[in-house]
């Protein structure tokens, strides 16, 4: 052979093997995340993204933040790249936004960036634009006028035709305006439609939060048929934490033993029969909720409703849990059709492990902890990211043996110095209500409040019940404590 043809060869053998090898494109890429939420596009996406192309460095972003929160400073870092300064895709600020929603620590940090930002690109020159600013506002109030954003949601109003958003954006505008009869009215159409709306409603709701979204939920209740199923799991998600939040300050209002009149015992048991009876309401009302989107096939509401039947071993037995674990199973198995709701919260193969590993940590007879020792091990294996703190889960309930708290903190301090916001309420909720260990509330404030700035909503409520126990001095103490937890841990 010359030495022209081997050449000519060796070039055509190159090609065809770059081109096997190549990237999806961006739309292929699309595809296949649609077909399947988890599916492995990084690679892909860094090779078009190292190509310039905005759009892929945008959906990086979102990939990486959907996967892990330990991704949010990268994600950040490439949201900022594929807007550009206002030259690239201005729509990537609507993902920006949204992943340091309700995180102090990172709404503080990128509120500059966010202001410069938005001086970037003419308001109101396109529905991508007015959507984008509306969508910053909802997390960055202060960086618009009043009279700015009655604009904008008269310009949406105009434009949008589908999944429109306008009642959110209403209701927040007349919150900030102080018009608190306008908010609520707005709020309560907008939960009807868009589960973000949920927790700002709670949060709208003040001081008696807890029985005023209650009651609302009642009100809701006989409607919940025909409300979208994403959202009724969420509002099953939002009484759970009313319910936990209950729990807590019931907790943190014992008083601690010492000697007791009569009456003052008598009192105390009146009081726990209120808060039985109470939780036992508070139940119901998560129940009906979940048992709604169950009923449509829901895959989110079955784990979520599994895990909340484990939390009260004493109250529920261990068949419906056991039942839809194995529902979960044969889904995973039949590879159906999921309803987009349902591509927004993937449910994988190790989220069902993960939960028989939960299962069988339970003090019920389906109690085996060799059996979650192995599958926990499997799920290291596999580097599930929740693997290590089921590992750590076990030795603080004592799963083998006595409990190891020691062991137990170890492991979450190892996950949460990787960025775990759920290792940090772990060592929390340890530090106030675990057995076997000095409890420290000053400490559990510490990690509370370190989970709440990098916007864990579970841990509002810890936060407040634990500062109602410490001096103001201690609280200080911990705050500062917390703050420097974030810097050391690079949260």
């Amino acid at each position: 052979m010359s030495l022209r043809s081997l050449l000519c060869t060796t070039a055509l053998s190159l090609a065809i093997a770059s081109q096997a090898h190549a990237a999806r494109s961006l739309d292929q890429i699309r595809y296949a995340l649609f077909q399947d939420n988890q599916a492995a596009v990084e690679e892909d996406l860094r090779a078009l993204a190292a190509r310039g192309d905005l759009g892929a460095t945008r959906l990086l972003g979102e990939v990486l933040a959907g996967r892990s929160p330990a991704n949010a400073a990268r994600a950040i870092e490439l949201f900022k790249q594929a807007f550009a300064d206002g030259r690239g895709d201005i729509g990537a600020l609507v993902p920006l936004a949204r992943l340091v929603d309700y995180k102090p620590r990172w709404q503080q940090a990128n509120r500059a960036y966010m202001r410069q930002a938005l001086q970037r690109f003419p308001a109101g020159r396109d529905f991508v634009n007015v959507d984008t600013r509306l969508e910053v506002f909802l997390v960055f109030p202060d960086l618009f006028s009043e009279a700015e954003v009655a604009h904008l949601i008269e310009l949406y109003d105009r434009a949008c035709l589908m999944y429109c958003h306008a009642p959110l954006y209403r209701a927040v505008a007349a919150a900030r305006a102080g018009d608190t009869a306008a908010a609520d009215k707005w709020f309560r159409l907008a939960v009807e439609n868009d589960p973000r709306a949920v927790y700002r409603y709670y949060v709208f709701l003040g001081e008696a939060r807890n029985e005023r979204f209650r009651a609302f939920a009642e009100q809701l209740a006989p409607r919940m048929d025909t409300l979208p199923v994403d959202l009724v799991q969420r509002i099953a998600q939002q009484l759970t934490e009313v319910r936990n939040a209950e729990i807590s300050a019931y907790n943190n209002s014992r008083p601690q033993s010492r000697a007791q009149t009569d009456d003052e015992k008598q009192a105390r048991e009146l009081k726990a029969q209120a808060h039985a009876s109470l939780v036992e309401q508070l139940d119901r009302e998560v129940l009906q909720w979940l048992d709604n989107a169950i009923a449509r096939d829901f895959g989110p509401a079955m784990m979520s409703k599994a895990n909340f039947l484990m939390t009260a071993p004493d109250r529920y037995g261990p068949e419906p849990v056991v039942d839809l674990v194995q529902r979960l199973e044969q889904r995973q198995g039949q590879n159906l059709s999921l309803s987009m709701a349902e591509r927004e919260q993937p449910i994988t193969a190790q989220n069902i492990k993960a939960l028989r590993a939960r299962l069988h940590m339970v003090l019920w007879r389906t109690l085996d902890p060799h059996l979650s020792q192995r599958l926990i091990a499997e799920l290291q294996a596999e580097h599930y990211p929740e693997a290590t703190l089921l590992e750590g889960d076990m030795y603080s309930q004592g799963v083998l043996n006595e409990p190891d708290q020691e062991r137990a903190l170890a492991l979450y301090l190892q996950e949460a110095k990787v960025g775990s916001i759920n290792a940090l309420m772990r060592i929390a909720r340890l530090y106030t209500y675990g057995r076997a260990i000095c409890r420290d509330n000053a400490k559990a404030y510490t990690f509370a409040f370190a989970a709440q700035e990098l916007g864990d909503q579970r841990a509002a409520a810890l936060v407040e019940a634990l500062g109602s126990r410490l001096t103001p001095e201690q609280r200080t103490t911990a705050t500062r404590d917390g703050n420097r937890l974030i810097e050391e841990f690079a949260l």
